[in-house]
């Protein structure tokens, strides 16, 4: 049953043309969706939060940084589990609703969209900080309106238009990467009397304190999270069961890699930590000057076009497919799933995280970026606990393990991965749990609301509508599946007990 013939709610939009219904266009490779989850968790990303990684970790940014893709490794490993199951942009809510049952599915997609929908004010905030620094004369509310300005039209424009700027941007960022690096190594080399190569930045036995780093990685997950922005274009890609998880799994490798090698030169840049220490917003980019003014200024510059432009739009772009599917699951607003049959772009899901992140922008900027980026956090962290959780129940418990994969990958990696993004969950801040539940109950009421009071009817299974079944089909098809599953697995326990009393008789013989 589609939305669009349910008896009770909204009809979805009418979303056709002259040739038949109006889709998305598949045209984004592996490559791609990499050049979009990097750009999304941005290679120079922690160029911004640096400072403030050290100084709550008490100077070890790299270990930070290990855990946090750690977390996101094991994450990345459910993920490759599902979307082959769930050919959706719908991505972890989906699985959820389907592993576990709806509500519980619709809760975990409200988490998703306070991800999605404040993290482009974070970004710009951040932009607006590195640009402010050298240019003081514009106010960083200013600098955040231009690049929102930026990123909408483009936005408006189509995946198409998305994926080439951010080829373009990730070459820039890795160019300006390498140039840290080179600079980097020969001040550390030619200034052995204030700075020297040493692994203190991964872990330093003196200052070591789990409750700091915990603290810290709860601060640099952002780095990390974009991973799963992937998934939400998955109805664009050209493998959709194959494509994103695969490009999860590279992204978090090459990314993590990246960052930490990044943190350990920057700490040897600056082993006493307290520059770091005394700059706690652009710390980064002042041990950068070190080595050069120029390339103090060309890291801000370079992150503020980063944050403003590129990260900002591929978030943009993923908060609005997340709104086009649920509404097209009717899980909002129906008018979410309007799409332009010229540019194939929800323009109203589009044209409403714009508005929204001019809000935000407003709203973030006096609680600081670090707050606003740890309530970014709350939706992710708790969203990929829950895939871990999905795994764990749907694949792993409920007499699948037989048939969906082995042990280690239905309950121990799961179990690991949701043991990890737990615990920073926890680590965020009594300030951003409150914000974040506060979102979290306004989501249930909502939902309340809208299957109770106004009767609507979320149809979340994504996997039934890739295959163009019904609900009713659906629910037939998995009851048969169960019941292979359930099967198979007494079978299996027939033959043990056979080949036991086997045994048995052949002992007493």
């Amino acid at each position: 049953m589609t939305a669009a013939t349910k008896s009770q709610g909204t009809p979805a939009p009418n979303n056709t043309g002259a040739g038949g219904p109006v889709t998305v266009k598949r045209t984004l490779s592996v490559f791609d969706l990499v050049v979009f989850g990097m750009i999304f968790m941005v290679p120079i990303a922690p160029f911004s939060i640096l400072a403030s990684v050290s100084n709550t970790s008490h100077g070890m940014p790299a270990l930070a940084y290990v855990i946090a893709m750690v977390a996101m490794l094991f994450t990345a490993f459910s993920f490759d589990l599902m979307v082959p199951r769930y050919p959706s942009s719908g991505s972890i809510f989906v699985y959820a609703s389907d592993e576990i049952n709806g509500p519980v599915g619709f809760v975990v997609g409200w988490l998703m969209l306070l991800q999605y929908l404040i993290t482009p004010a974070v970004m710009l905030i951040m932009a607006g900080l590195a640009l402010h620094e050298y240019v003081p004369a514009v106010p960083v509310w200013a600098w955040c309106l231009i690049f929102l300005a930026i990123i909408t039209v483009i936005a408006m424009r189509g995946a198409g238009a998305t994926v080439m700027v951010d080829k373009l941007a990730l070459v820039a960022e890795l160019i300006v990467l390498l140039l840290f690096f080179i600079f980097g190594v020969i001040y550390v080399a030619k200034n052995p009397g204030v700075a020297h190569f040493s692994f203190e930045g991964f872990y330093n036995p003196g200052h070591f304190e789990m409750g700091a780093v915990m603290s810290a990685v709860s601060l640099c997950a952002l780095s990390f999270v974009g991973f799963g922005s992937v998934v939400t274009l998955d109805d664009q890609s050209l493998d959709p069961k194959h494509g994103p998880s695969r490009a999860m799994i590279v992204i978090v490798l090459i990314l993590g890699a990246l960052y930490m090698a990044m943190s350990l030169l920057t700490m040897c840049m600056d082993p006493s930590g307290k520059i770091m220490a005394a700059n706690p917003n652009n710390g980064f980019y002042v041990v950068a000057s070190l080595a050069g003014k120029w390339l103090g200024v060309l890291c801000a510059v370079a992150n503020a076009l980063a944050l403003g432009i590129f990260t900002s739009l591929s978030g943009m772009t993923a908060g609005a497919s997340l709104l086009r599917v649920m509404a097209k699951d009717d899980a909002l607003p129906s008018v979410f799933a309007k799409i332009s049959p010229k540019t194939r772009v929800a323009t109203v899901a589009t044209g409403f995280v714009a508005v929204l992140t001019l809000a935000l922008i407003f709203i973030v900027l006096p609680i600081g970026m670090t707050t606003g980026a740890k309530i970014s956090n709350y939706g992710a962290l708790s969203t990929y606990f829950m895939l871990n959780i999905a795994v764990i129940w749907g694949l792993g418990i409920r007499a699948k393990i037989l048939e969906h994969g082995k042990f280690w990958r239905t309950i121990i990696f799961p179990f690991i991965g949701a043991i990890v993004t737990g615990v920073i969950f926890c680590s965020l801040g009594g300030e951003v749990l409150i914000v974040g539940t506060v979102w979290l109950v306004l989501g249930i009421v909502f939902y309340y609301v809208w299957t109770k009071a106004l009767h609507h009817k979320p149809d979340l299974l994504s996997d039934s509508r890739a295959k163009g079944e019904t609900r009713a089909q659906h629910i037939a098809r998995k009851a048969q599946a169960d019941a292979h599953a359930k099967q198979v697995a007494q079978n299996v326990l027939d033959q043990q007990t056979a080949a036991d009393s086997m045994s048995n008789e052949s002992s007493k013989a």
